[in-house]
């Protein structure tokens, strides 16, 4: 039940040595190094500082440059990767090649540089046919854009809104001189557009006249010809623009071949970014450095060995008590208990002085799960497609893959154990091809005809895991020097449910010796007794009577609420059965073979769905809340080791 075991880190190294270390500890991958308890303010730390941050802003640049260019290779040359695809593999000395990232970075670049020519092309567009729009409602009028009129005539190229009357307005105008006339151009969805064409003396009259109106005046500068000509050369810019930006394009499109080394340079800057997160944890002076980390007990002797060729002086040391919220946490796995990682990691790693909780929750959380789908067929697909995701693809994360697999068995057990497979699609099957059928599939129990006995198995399974929890508190607590506290909390609560149960054994079975109910009712006294004694022992006066009677009834409805919440198991496991025959009933009703097999697989496709969500949340709602409750100790802080972590390739150990 215990937790990988971690030693503090302490080194001191000189200075010039620094780099050349903390690669090859990142090749190591097991110190998680951390910030030492230094007040670099007070002035009795003078001397020291942190390292210089420069390579951390480059590295994070360069990734930068690197994704940019990658998601622009998705955007005009997407990949092909199949889903089962798994990640490349290359060795340490590839991902750290220094050429091959230099290749990466300046094909980086290169594409950037075409992105930024085909954003450019792209504003370049947007501006022309912005310009184009403007002066497509003056291609009515044969008028060069250029004309302002002279000394005699004013020439004035306006807008009013699109719902004025344009007639009135020429009335208007009309009225107010008769040396003036509007020669109505287009419009668009807000104005329309005209020319004034009036005697400089009525200028100003006409204007006052349209103003009502909301007429405004429309700036033309920088245009020579009429708005026909220079639409046709815009369009003819517009066109040139389009062919350069298809050459970017294509050009762009070409460079598809360098994804395979933009990835590989992206895992490479990702390393890079991490060793100098790790760098800027460090403390230098002048000529040496200080590292503070941890690292597990288990690896002393592989970084003995690597600190070997260094000139350093280190030392480790177990944590303290006072130290123990701080050392971080490295859970124990197995092939098992390592598809659970996915649960406690969501929920909240343990405290570093707490129970590692996979060991003890694996086999019930499997269990359950298995009972809430109880299908052979939906635990093959399970398998199937968990083994399939696992062997091809590999993913870099398989604990969730591998949950699904042990899950997966356990569905086969219980559906091989309640007979179903995509429910009762078997014997529906042979009854249309033989109505004369009497076939059942083999089965200890069916989830349709055995519920009683199926909610009865359901508080069962969840007293035998209150009670593991409870016994998993009791070890503890005495472990660590608490079994008083064990006694009065967990304990006495044994002695009182079992002296209760003796007693209603005693009383109620035939054939049990009567004396059998007399020690359950001394059982149910020492037990209430020691409740008494241990609730109350900080209390005085009447509070100790409120205390007792507190203690009574929350571990009285605790106890009942929690083990009543396992009969989420039955009701799950019903449910999904009950909409597996349904859908194959729906299906049966067609009297047609292939009609029912393919109503009946979409139905149970569905079902599947539902029941995998339902399974995985109720489940963990088990373990987080009802289990996890009478030991778990949370908060713990993750070990995350200075190591090669890598997105799109698998990095293969190289011997040494």
């Amino acid at each position: 039940m215990a937790l990988v075991k971690m030693k503090r880190l302490r080194l001191l190294g000189l200075r010039s040595d620094r780099e050349r270390l903390l690669r090859p500890l990142q090749s190591l991958g097991c110190v998680d190094v951390r910030e030492p308890a230094i007040d670099l303010s007070d002035p009795a730390w003078a001397a020291l500082a942190k390292p210089e941050g420069s390579g951390l802003a480059k590295a994070r640049e360069e990734r930068q440059t690197i994704d940019a260019a990658l998601e622009t290779l998705r955007k005009y040359a997407p990949a092909k990767d199949g889903l089962l695809s798994p990640r490349p593999t290359l060795t340490e000395k590839q991902l750290f090649d220094d050429g091959v990232y230099a290749d990466g970075l300046a094909a980086a670049w290169q594409i950037s540089d075409g992105e930024r020519a085909l954003a450019a092309c792209a504003a370049e567009q947007a501006k022309l046919q912005s310009q184009k729009a403007s002066l497509e409602p003056w291609v009515p009028l044969d008028v060069p854009l250029e004309t302002e009129g002279d000394a005699t005539v004013s020439i004035l190229f306006c807008s009013a809104p699109s719902k004025v009357d344009f007639a009135a307005l020429e009335g208007a105008v009309g009225q107010a001189a008769e040396e003036a006339q509007l020669f109505p151009a287009g419009s668009d969805r807000e104005l329309q557009y005209f020319l004034l064409i009036c005697h400089n003396s009525v200028l100003s009259a006409c204007t006052e006249a349209m103003r009502p109106f909301g007429f405004s005046r429309v700036a033309l500068r920088g245009w020579t010809g009429t708005a026909a000509d220079n639409i046709r050369l815009l369009d003819n810019r517009i066109a040139a623009l389009e062919r350069q930006a298809a050459e970017h394009k294509a050009h762009l499109a070409a460079q598809g071949d360098k994804r395979e080394l933009l990835r590989l340079c992206a895992d490479r800057a990702a390393q890079e970014i991490s060793r100098e997160e790790n760098e800027a944890r460090l403390i230098d002076t002048d000529t040496a450095y200080l590292l503070e980390g941890w690292l597990p007990a288990d690896k002393e002797g592989d970084l003995a060995q690597l600190l070997g060729g260094f000139p350093c002086a280190w030392e480790t040391a177990d944590p303290t008590p006072e130290e123990y919220p701080e050392v971080p946490v490295k859970l124990k796995n197995n092939v098992v208990t390592r598809s659970m990682n996915t649960i406690t990691e969501m929920y909240s790693l343990p405290a570093y002085d707490g129970v590692d909780p996979n060991p003890l929750m694996a086999p019930f959380f499997i269990l359950f799960f298995g009972m809430i789908m109880a299908d052979m067929a939906y635990g093959l697909l399970m398998i199937i497609a968990s083994a399939v995701m696992l062997l091809k693809k590999r993913p870099k994360n398989p604990n969730f893959m591998e949950m699904i697999f042990w899950c997966g068995i356990s569905t086969v057990l219980w559906g091989a154990a309640s007979g179903g497979f995509f429910g009762d699609m078997i014997p529906q099957l042979v009854t249309m091809i033989n109505p004369e059928s009497t076939f059942v599939m083999p089965s200890l129990f069916t989830a349709l005809d055995d519920i009683v006995a199926i909610m009865i198995g359901s508080l069962v399974l969840g007293v035998i895991q209150v009670f593991t929890g409870m016994a998993i508190s009791v070890v503890k607590k005495t472990k660590d020097g608490e079994f008083i506290d064990a006694l009065f909390a967990e304990i006495s609560w044994w002695i009182v449910l079992g002296g209760l149960a003796m007693f209603i054994c005693g009383k109620l079975l035939a054939g049990v010796p009567a004396v059998l109910g007399t020690v359950g009712v001394v059982l149910l006294i020492a037990g209430g007794l020691m409740l008494a004694v241990g609730g109350t022992r900080e209390a005085k006066g009447f509070g100790k009577l409120t205390s007792f009677i507190g203690i009574v009834y929350n571990g009285v409805t605790g106890f009942f609420s929690d083990i009543l919440s396992y009969i989420r198991l039955m009701a799950l496991m019903v449910s999904g059965s009950v909409i597996a025959s349904v859908f194959n009933t729906l299906g049966a009703t067609t009297g047609i073979v292939p009609v029912f097999i393919v109503i009946s697989l979409l139905g149970n496709a569905l079902n599947l769905a539902l029941s995998l969500l339902g399974a995985y949340v109720h489940d963990l709602r088990l373990q987080c809340l009802e289990f996890f409750g009478r030991f778990y100790k949370e908060g713990g802080v993750p070990y995350q080791p200075l190591s090669i972590d890598t997105t799109y390739h698998e990095v293969i150990k190289e011997e040494n």
